[in-house]
């Protein structure tokens, strides 16, 4: 792996360090919240040689410091998870005075969890009255963190999505980017909750060029059990699939949630690896979900917990690991050259031997809205009216 930058580098691995060994251990993530990652009931856990020197690092930093890495774990999506882990670790010791407060920041913090689950309930029943199930999407992949915002898929059309979302719950639309439309995605702005939320409308991808996928998607779609709701979700094979078509071809940056997501996921056992291969081959990703997992094995190894159990197909379909990434100024980049461009120049290839020619066309566009939003924002300091 290259060198990264700075802090940013530092607190990425500090949380490699303290998450991974952890979720690693117990097999998989929590899946009934917070409660899981409370303090031991006999004092704090005993932490190895590598936990014990970050736990030494955090207590010496300085109050800037400490509030950047707080910073810094909420960016990645692990904000309510690294503070339960770090309680586990100390036990609420007074003698640590940086970690007094882990216990109260994170009662704030699942406070607003839960009133964004319950917001997130009425949501899915204002939604059902399309006639259509909604499937809550990425958001609860995090889980007991929810991110910053609602992301949901549906089926039903776009005039009646809207109408349910304003005539239900009040909601305010929000402009739409150029690939917001080109995508059929819609963001709202709900009275008194502080996420926005966003629904996919009918398909999916950065320029909607998934249309069959969404079918896999409902198809294969469970339930799950968040607290005292029910919400349907995208099976752990189509949960890989979001990850990858977001990460990989997409965003071209990995946060650390989707290392530790799937790390519980394959440490669990609870991908098929068969059907995982079958199925995101049709939509041409395939290479891009075989090197997201080796990336994901590769950050394991480094901490010290040894590689996933990859199948052997899945580690040589990989195109490359996490030496090709660095760590930027937030995020796990993935280099756009070569790496980025070749998968998303297979990616189009092969959806264009398929002869899904409509998705092709729509992901054509992608290079012309990547140029778009870079020189806007070199204009204008923003890109967020082209994405």
């Amino acid at each position: 792996m290259k060198k990264g930058v700075g802090s940013a580098a530092e607190m990425f691995e500090m949380l490699a360090i303290l998450h991974l060994p952890a979720i690693s251990g117990s097999g998989h993530p929590a899946e009934d919240g917070p409660a899981e990652h409370g303090p031991a009931e006999h004092g704090p856990a005993q932490p190895g040689p590598q936990i014990a020197g970050v736990l030494a690092r955090l207590q010496n930093m300085s109050d800037q410091e400490w509030s950047e890495f707080l910073h810094f774990a909420e960016l990645q999506r692990v904000y309510l998870r690294t503070l339960q882990l770090l309680e586990k670790y100390t036990g609420g010791d007074v003698v640590a005075p940086r970690f007094k407060d882990l216990l109260q920041l994170a009662q704030v913090e699942q406070q607003s969890v839960q009133a964004s689950l319950a917001t997130l309930d009425k949501i899915v029943r204002a939604l059902a009255t399309t006639g259509h199930t909604p499937l809550v999407i990425k958001s609860l992949d995090h889980w007991p963190d929810i991110g910053s915002d609602l992301d949901l898929f549906i089926s039903a059309s776009e005039r009646d999505t809207v109408h349910a979302m304003q005539s239900e719950l009040q909601a305010e639309t929000q402009p739409q980017s150029w690939g917001d439309r080109l995508a059929h995605k819609w963001n709202f702005r709900i009275p008194g909750l502080s996420r926005l939320v966003e629904i996919h409308v009918g398909c999916l991808g950065q320029t909607g060029e998934q249309d069959e996928l969404p079918r896999q998607l409902e198809k294969t779609s469970v339930l799950r059990e968040v607290g005292p709701f029910r919400f349907r979700v995208p099976a752990p094979e189509e949960q890989v699939t979001l990850a990858t078509l977001q990460r990989m071809y997409r965003h071209f940056y990995i946060r650390f949630t989707d290392l530790l997501n799937l790390t519980g996921l394959v440490r669990s056992g609870r991908l098929d690896f068969t059907r995982l291969q079958a199925s995101t081959q049709q939509w041409s990703i395939w290479p891009g979900v075989a090197t997201l997992l080796k990336i994901t094995s590769d950050y394991n190894q480094r901490v010290g917990v040894g590689p996933l159990p990859l199948p052997d197909f899945v580690v040589r379909s990989a195109r490359f690991g996490a030496d090709a990434t660095y760590v930027g100024k937030q995020f796990l980049r993935v280099p756009m050259l070569p790496q980025g461009s070749q998968l998303f120049l297979q990616q189009l290839v092969g959806t264009g031997v398929t002869r899904r020619f409509r998705s092709a066309a729509r992901l054509s566009l992608l290079p012309v809205l990547a140029v778009a939003a870079f020189v806007n924002l070199r204009i204008t300091g923003d890109d967020k009216g082209i994405w």
